[in-house]
């Protein structure tokens, strides 16, 4: 029987409100997370050693029943709740033969900071320079790295932004790995007023005196480092909304029986896959959650059994006494949190900690 155009209609009609109701949802939550819209990054970057450490470890802290506070970050001894790795999005300046001038390469350093949320407060700001294996140097001469803040933006056919202050000065014999800079001031200064930003001018030297040979020898070396130069910015937030000492001091609910009856107030086991959702395709781990529900009754007869708060005692006898006043009802009375690792729209690879996300016990209330 082919259903009638009214029926098709109505059907049509609550599968658009439904849909609807999804997408609403999910905008809800992503806004929770702290984004505007559904990531779409087309490759996910490389994780630094530095992130993957600190989310195996809340995850083994997690595990563990631990109760330490999710929003210190032992490996740097600051506090933060959001972890943002920032790639580089300049370029490098030019390239030509080393003549009497000892620059051996010049790069133009930019980091986009407009993920940053206007109540965030940058605990830190720590610039990688990644110099590739040593190979290259081994019998080089010693480098020196110079850093400066760009005074002037680039305009036209400029050769190279004008440099200001001077930030950096290091020597690198023997360049290996990562090597870090602090510019937390100069991160704040641009986060406080983005049109301040205008970028870094990195300039790696040549020190000493080259003859032929080494001279030769150093084009190919310096060849071989503006292929390998990777540099990030890894930047850590506090928000102090989501990351409140009160909200970790939970009350410890006593344990609660084990219920005689499937219908009174427990926990239900709920694994939430980032798959089924799709979000799987920016979210780098977890995988998914087990973030479990409160369901069942609250008879007044065993609401002190059931990790019931005293108000909600009361309640359930003022609803034996007046019906019209509401039944308490079952809640989470525990809740612990979750790190998510992720990448945005904008290839910013993030781990941030979310306070609330598992549901470990359920009373009355």
């Amino acid at each position: 029987m082919i259903p009638s155009l009214p029926l098709l209609a109505v059907g049509l009609l609550l599968t658009v409100a439904l849909a609807q109701t999804v997408q609403f949802q999910e905008y809800v939550f992503l806004q929770f997370l702290g984004l505007d819209k559904v990531p779409s990054p087309q490759k996910f970057q490389p994780v630094p050693y530095t992130l993957k450490k600190i989310f195996q470890d809340r995850e083994a802290a997690a595990a563990s029943v631990d109760s330490r506070d999710f929003c210190y970050i032992k490996d740097f001894g600051i506090r933060g709740n959001v972890l943002r790795l920032l790639p580089d999005q300049g370029l490098f300046l030019y390239s030509r033969k080393l003549s009497q001038a000892s620059s051996c390469l010049q790069k133009f350093l930019y980091f986009n900071l407009s993920a940053i949320k206007e109540k965030e407060q940058l605990t830190m700001a720590q610039l990688g320079l990644d110099l590739g294996p040593n190979t290259y140097y081994k019998l080089g001469p010693e480098l020196e790295l110079a850093l400066f803040l760009v005074q002037e933006p680039q305009v036209g056919d400029q050769p190279i932004p004008k440099p200001g202050r001077m930030l950096v000065l290091q020597s690198v014999p023997r360049p290996q790995g990562v090597v870090h800079f602090n510019l937390l001031d100069v991160a704040k200064d641009w986060n406080n007023d983005p049109q301040k930003n205008l970028g870094l001018l990195l300039e790696i030297l040549v020190k000493g005196n080259r003859d032929i040979g080494v001279t030769f020898q150093l084009q190919d070396a310096c060849a071989g480092l503006r292929q390998s130069l990777r540099a990030s910015l890894l930047v850590v937030t506090l928000h102090p909304e989501q990351c409140h000492p009160s909200s970790r001091k939970r009350r410890e609910a006593i344990p609660a029986p084990k219920a005689p009856c499937k219908n009174l107030c427990h926990r239900h086991q709920l694994f939430i896959n980032f798959r089924d959702l799709g979000w799987h395709k920016w979210i780098i781990a977890p995988k998914g959650f087990m973030a479990n529900y409160c369901h069942g009754d609250c008879p007044f007869s065993l609401t002190t059994s059931l990790n019931g708060s005293n108000y909600a005692f009361m309640q359930a006898l003022m609803h034996a006494v007046d019906p019209e006043i509401p039944q308490a009802v079952c809640i989470p009375t525990k809740l612990s949190p979750i790190s998510m690792l992720y990448q945005d729209n904008d290839d910013n690879v993030i781990l941030r900690h979310y306070e609330e996300m598992v549901v470990d016990e359920c009373g009355c209330g």
